[in-house]
């Protein structure tokens, strides 16, 4: 099996443009050492050349007792000799191989186009996740891979394959054509060889979710036709890790670079101002730094003035958060397990309103989220969690109209949540977790969210009556760890007027308590019930029915006629909130009584 093949993965129709894109005159110097062309064309020949070189590959890349997934074409090789196969074919049309497989073929349009010169000669290899089985180091292979190229290989994509070893700089020479080199999600290992230095013509490396090791070459800088250049998730080989050190400033001279990815290796050190000069004129639209140990500033970033998405989560960077005027294009900004201290940057909001996703979540971001958070109007997920965000939440989050997730858990927000809740109608994740200051109660207009499947309420100062009652805790009495084991209790022992709350205002009108429950994973030594939605008809009914804040009045006629078992819904608030009631102590099969409801998490 192949290793798991990354997010950012191979896409071929990508490929085929950047292919047609590129001049093909230096293909010309390379053709002329295929043998047998006649003119512009690969003739009989020539046609069987090939045909004798596809078969190769085949062979030793073909394990017979864990073949190719698709064979199509190839197999035909194994019973039939190239010269009788070339022979049906090669005055009449296509060459035989460009039928099979993966085999990417010079034809007539193409060659008007530009993009090659010698008709039926094989332009690329494009076979991801085919099962070939093969080391780089097979001299066989490599001897193969040649001399396609010396008839007018440029590109080679093997993607998610059992490819194997080391690319060795002594055996892997002459390929200075090659475009497109895709040997990603595979098992080979070594350090970056230098024999992609000479490879001048590349705008497509891929080498990620391997066994590679060791650091980024400067020379990478050289291959002036980079586009895309995917080093990310190098594992490394025996007690090496995968790709370590700095990022070369020498990057910052591929003016042409698009794509960089570099996420879960081990680079180090800080980002070279050189990455991203040029601002508007800087070419990058992807950068995936992710899972690193790269520290200090990351204000060189907002020089990258055509990002489209960035992914710098997971390193050690501090400071404020980089926010650029130049970024209205990005559509992704992940920042996360970072130490970015000071408070949110308005300039996001002023600036990059096509921004669908944001996570800054697991810093140290301090203050209040600005009120134009708003103009964020594209915003589908909004992941704050883990930071040090205090005030109250504006409500002009939940204007949003696109918002899918929202995360605002561990932070030090307080007020209530508003009936603005209903607002964003795609809601599907909604988390106010470990936040002591939010109070009041869920409103029942959370139930016109269609689409919500998961809420989390923890550790919060919600309750069902609203009502704050002061508490303290003493030992559950049922437990065989009273250190551990503990409900909370009035300090008095006595309800405070208004505290307890009715049946019917236990939990939002539309939620109700399942038949069967389970134990708590905390301390708390109880089972509680599943907390789901009442059938359509029922919720319209009680959601009109009640009264005060617990009401939907008239509006009740328009909850959703929506039903969804346990399985699709996941509405995970503290017990304290509905005040214990349908929870029982583990030891004790009986309900825990009114007098230990107080709101409590």
């Amino acid at each position: 099996m192949s290793p798991t093949s990354s997010a950012r993965g191979w896409a071929w129709a990508v490929l085929v443009v950047v292919v047609v894109s590129h001049p093909c005159t230096a293909v010309d110097e390379a053709v002329s050492r295929c043998p047998a062309v006649s003119g512009a064309a690969c003739g009989r020949q020539c046609q069987t050349h090939l045909c004798d070189v596809l078969s190769q590959i085949y062979k030793v890349s073909n394990n017979a007792s864990d073949p190719w997934d698709n064979e199509q074409g190839w197999q035909q090789t194994a019973t039939a000799a190239c010269a009788s196969l070339v022979a049906k074919t090669a005055e009449q049309g296509p060459a035989v191989y460009c039928s099979w497989f993966g085999v990417l073929c010079c034809t007539s349009a193409a060659v008007a186009a530009g993009n090659c010169t010698i008709l039926n000669t094989v332009s690329g290899l494009n076979m991801p996740m085919n099962n070939l089985n093969v080391s780089l180091a097979n001299p066989q292979f490599v001897s193969a891979i040649q001399q396609l190229h010396d008839c007018g290989l440029t590109v080679l994509n093997l993607e998610a394959n059992n490819l194997s070893g080391e690319m060795r700089d002594k055996q892997w020479t002459g390929l200075d054509n090659l475009r497109v080199i895709n040997f990603a999600n595979s098992w080979i290992e070594g350090t970056i060889p230098s024999t992609l230095r000479r490879m001048h013509n590349l705008t497509r490396i891929n080498l990620s979710n391997s066994y590679m090791y060791g650091t980024i070459p400067e020379w990478m800088g050289e291959l002036q036709h980079l586009e895309l250049l995917n080093l990310g998730t190098m594992a490394g080989s025996g007690y090496t890790t995968g790709l370590n050190g700095p990022i070369p400033s020498q990057l910052g001279k591929l003016q042409k670079l698009k794509e960089l990815i570099l996420e879960s290796n081990y680079l180090s050190g800080t980002l070279p101002p050189q990455l991203c000069e040029g601002g508007d004129n800087n070419s990058l639209l992807l950068m995936n730094l992710r899972a690193n140990s790269l520290e200090g500033s990351a204000s060189v970033l907002e020089g990258c003035g055509s990002l489209v998405q960035l992914d710098i989560s997971s390193n050690n960077f501090s400071g404020p958060l980089p926010a650029s005027t130049l970024w209205d294009t990005l559509t992704t900004y992940q920042a996360s397990y970072n130490i970015f201290s000071g408070v949110f940057p308005c300039n996001l909001c002023h600036n990059a309103q096509i921004l669908e996703t944001l996570d800054i979540s697991h810093n140290r971001i301090q203050g209040q989220i600005p009120n134009t958070i708003t103009l964020l109007s594209g915003l589908k997920t909004l992941i704050l969690g883990s930071n040090e965000f205090t005030g109250t939440l504006t409500e002009n989050v939940y204007y949003l109209p696109g918002l899918k997730v929202l995360d605002i858990s561990n932070n030090k927000f307080v007020g209530t949540i508003p009936t603005a809740i209903e607002y964003p109608f795609g809601l599907t994740t909604a988390d106010f977790s470990n936040n002591t200051g939010f109070t009041g109660i869920l409103p029942p207009q959370t139930g016109f969210l269609y689409n919500l499947q998961k809420v989390r309420i923890t550790g919060t100062s919600m309750s069902c009556s609203g009502v704050i009652t002061p508490y303290n805790v003493t030992t559950n009495a049922s437990c065989n760890d009273p250190t551990r084991c503990t409900t909370p209790s009035l300090i008095s022992g006595e309800s405070h007027p208004g505290a307890v709350c009715s049946d019917e205002e236990l939990l939002p009108c539309f939620l109700r308590f399942s038949n069967d429950s389970m134990p708590r994973e905390d301390s708390s030594n109880m089972r509680c019930k599943f907390i789901m939605r009442k059938p359509p008809e029922q919720a319209k009914i009680d959601c009109a029915q009640r009264s005060g804040a617990y009401t939907l009045g008239n509006s009740a006629q328009y909850l959703p006629d929506i039903v969804k078992d346990s399985t699709e819904q996941s509405w995970i608030i503290h017990p304290s909130y509905y005040q214990y009631r349908g929870c029982t102590c583990l030891q004790v099969s009986s309900p825990l009584p009114h007098t230990v409801s107080v709101p409590f998490g």
